[in-house]
């Protein structure tokens, strides 16, 4: 009678590792997590491009904003946009290259010659750029 009993746990033991489970799906395990993986990432990089801003549009192109100040090209092909003020280059006695700061611009030289009318008295000629 023991030897029947483990002729049975025999039997039932090498079966066990050999039998295949009896799964009852309508399509294969792996392609739902797949979709679930996949999904997101598409939503998340079409999400991406919506927000993404456009490419700038270079100054003086068909498709980009008009021209506003004269401008001399550097070396390196990049453009520096200056601004004149006071008596003409030619006709002045002194020549003053105003060189503004981080919050400033080239158009705050304008406050620097309505302070001190005699600009033009004096024979100054300036000059700031951006």
């Amino acid at each position: 009678m023991a030897t029947e009993v483990n002729r049975k746990n025999y039997a039932e033991s090498t079966c066990a590792h050999t039998k295949k489970p009896n799964k009852e799906t309508s399509f294969p395990s792996g392609i739902l997590p797949t979709t679930l993986a996949v999904l997101p990432i598409g939503f998340i990089a079409r999400a991406y491009q919506a927000i993404r801003p456009p490419p700038p549009k270079i100054c003086g192109s068909p498709d980009g904003p008009h021209i506003t100040a004269p401008r001399i090209k550097l070396r390196d092909g990049r453009h520096l946009a200056y601004k004149e003020h006071g008596v003409p280059k030619d006709a002045a006695k002194n020549k003053i290259v105003y060189v503004h700061g981080f919050d400033a611009c080239r158009h705050d030289v304008v406050a620097a010659k309505t302070l001190s009318p005699d600009v033009e008295d004096l024979g100054v000629y300036i000059i700031s750029f951006d």
